[in-house]
């Protein structure tokens, strides 16, 4: 699968695409029956042309074959990471009826650790390109044809994992400092919810009262072995519940998983993994993530009573909490 790049003889910048579409088994580390009612189809190296940016921006789509009007799940992926480290998860999103957008940074991390400055332009960066995507529908539908009339843009859910639930949290109202320690808000209201996955709680450019613009729907995920690496000494997994306790009451919701690492032993981000997959964990997840977005996004009730009462999901095993504010 290739897309390539080329200027005509006017100078003029052409982007064009060659598109392969796959099977949402393929190269699967789930069961075949892990999976949802619906067929899906994903997409890789969808290029799109991003305003102030370099390089454009390259994009995996995974979405349902049938024809319908389905809600928008953007997802940014963690650091250090990639697109098709998540596929499992997008598969398993689109097979309920949902199309996800995931942008890729081929280059990402291969510079080395940037400076703090440079983290903090490359982060406002990602932030931006959340926007993008969604500023772009037209010219992503235009690139893959059977995705046009299929996907809803007034239902658009932000979600991420790790460094990019934060990135996530930014577009749906947390606040963060900027070079000159200004408080700076990147709250685009085109995201109706929030699915932040293993998310960063308060970090040192995080101002007071960074949380207080993020009253959409939001749903935070954790692991009792899941790392606490920019908490600050004595930290453990709770400081990840920081993007949970610290946001203002109402449809607030912590999925806390026993015995589950930040990677979900590599169901997330395999690269960056250790230790054995954890399906368990990882379909505990999942099916929390399907009630929260249907309750929200599609307004079912059921999903909504599921969401709310004591069984969290039929995967958990007992192995999960989840906390209601």
């Amino acid at each position: 699968m290739k897309s390539i790049l080329f200027k005509d003889l006017r100078g003029l910048t052409i982007f064009i695409t060659f598109i392969a579409l796959v099977s949402c088994t393929g190269g699967s580390r789930l069961s075949k029956e892990n999976f949802g009612p619906l067929e899906i189809k994903r997409v890789s190296d969808v290029v799109i042309d991003v305003i102030d940016k370099e390089k454009p921006l390259n994009l995996s789509i995974h979405y349902p074959i049938a024809r319908g009007k389905y809600p928008l799940i953007v997802f940014f992926h963690g650091a250090l990471c990639e697109p098709s480290g998540y596929s499992d998860l997008a598969d398993y999103w689109s097979s309920r009826g949902y199309v996800v957008i995931m942008p890729g940074h081929p280059d990402f991390g291969n510079q080395g650790r940037p400076d703090s400055q440079q983290a903090l332009l490359n982060f406002f960066g990602h932030v931006e390109e959340m926007s993008s995507i969604v500023d772009s529908l037209d010219e992503i539908v235009a690139r893959v044809e059977p995705l046009q009339g299929n996907i809803d843009s007034n239902r658009i859910a932000a979600a991420g994992h790790s460094m990019g639930a934060l990135i996530s949290s930014a577009v749906t109202g947390l606040k963060r400092s900027g070079i000159n320690n200004e408080t700076l808000n990147f709250k685009d209201d085109r995201f109706d919810v929030a699915v932040l996955l293993s998310g960063p709680g308060p970090l040192p450019n995080t101002p007071k009262g960074a949380w207080d613009s993020m009253t959409v729907p939001t749903l935070a995920t954790t692991g009792t072995k899941d790392h606490a690496n920019r908490g600050g000494e004595g930290a453990t997994w709770k400081w990840r519940l920081g993007t949970f306790e610290l946001t203002p009451p109402g449809d607030k919701y912590a999925l806390i998983v026993d015995k589950a690492d930040h990677f979900l032993g590599g169901m997330l981000c395999p690269k960056r993994a250790t230790g054995n997959l954890d399906q368990e964990a990882f379909l505990i997840v999942a099916d929390t993530s399907i009630k929260f977005l249907d309750a929200y996004l599609k307004k079912d009730e059921e999903a909504l009573q599921l969401l709310n009462n004591d069984r969290i999901s039929d995967s958990s095993s007992e192995r999960a909490e989840l906390r209601k504010k």
